[in-house]
């Protein structure tokens, strides 16, 4: 059995490997219609739960029909983001703009867990207003009033996709 050795990597300037840099990009999806989300996850319950008793194929039938019904509208409502992870240093700019509250401190030692290392309700507004680079907003103020009429589970996903960008290699 031969080995086959790869070729070394190709020794290159400072300012070539700077050149190359580029940022970890990711789409975010939304669903806008919390009702129809809300709705798809409710009547995925049911279609769990009759199929777990034993109900009857008539109203499996009726229930997964509902379910395909309200699929379709939560995916019109669907809308894509998308991220773009920031530098290093503006990342711990970020981070140290939006310190931990004193209460946030009080209650992790309450707890018993660590400091947190920032506030995260006001962390995380600023570094997906940062990160966002589809659709962009106008402006930050514009930005905010979105942040604001979003739902916790809406929230968590944008949240989720800045650090999953942000950390990514």
């Amino acid at each position: 059995m031969t080995t086959r050795k790869t070729a070394p990597p190709a020794r290159l300037t400072f300012a070539e490997i700077r050149e190359r840099i580029s940022r970890p990009r990711r789409i975010v999806t939304l669903t806008l219609d919390a009702a129809a989300a809300a709705q798809v996850d409710a009547l995925e319950e049911l279609c769990e739960r009759l199929r777990a008793t034993g109900a009857e194929p008539e109203q499996l039938a009726t229930a997964a029909a509902a379910l395909r019904e309200a699929e379709q509208c939560a995916e019109a409502s669907r809308a894509e983001v998308v991220l773009e992870s920031v530098s290093h240093r503006t990342y711990q700019e970020l981070r140290a703009q939006h310190p931990a509250t004193r209460e946030q401190i009080e209650d992790a030692k309450r707890r018993g867990v660590p400091e947190p290392a920032f506030d995260a309700d006001a962390f995380s507004a600023s570094l997906v207003f940062a990160q966002l680079i589809e659709p962009r907003p106008g402006n930050r103020e514009a930005f905010d009033g979105f942040w604001a009429e979003l739902s916790d589970g809406q929230l968590g996903r944008l949240w989720d996709g800045a650090l999953a960008v942000q950390l990514t290699t």
